[in-house]
């Protein structure tokens, strides 16, 4: 690629991000307009797992055209491995975040039972009995 080629092909994706702003500060956008807009996005990314699938399996085809067994079987293998271990990663990683994202709620609610702040009351603050004033001890005997 030329060098004016690749000038032309960072300024559009650089517009492409600059009109994307506003869009991603919007509050509540139209569904038709998040459906169209997720759409477009998991196209983009069907096409970027396609083009780094084909070529990574490149290598691989190109050994089994030439009959090198041996080539053909490692680089399958490794690119099975970097594979099940990139989708094993997702994996994990989303349980993490989900595991954090439920112990932060219980968290909150734990708290939100336990408020004692002014001009608050929780649930359990309303069911437990009363507590009894403490006794006073005995005035003692006013002097004359």
């Amino acid at each position: 690629m030329s060098t004016s080629q690749i000038t032309l092909l960072g300024a559009i994706a650089g517009f492409t991000i600059y009109l994307g702003l506003p869009l991603g500060r919007l509050r509540n956008p139209a569904p038709k307009l998040r459906a169209g807009l997720n759409a477009v996005a998991i196209g983009i990314l069907l096409f970027l797992v396609w083009d780094v699938l084909t070529h990574a399996w490149e290598p691989t085809d190109a050994a089994l055209g030439d009959h090198h067994w041996g080539t053909a079987l490692s680089g399958g293998l490794v690119l099975a491995a970097g594979l099940a271990a990139g989708l094993m990663g997702l994996i994990y990683y989303d349980r993490w975040t989900a595991a954090r994202r439920a112990a932060a709620a219980e968290a909150a609610a734990h708290d939100a039972a336990q408020s004692k702040g002014p001009g608050t009351a929780a649930a359990a603050e309303l069911a437990a009995p009363p507590v009894p004033a403490p006794a006073r001890a005995p005035e003692p005997p006013a002097w004359r």
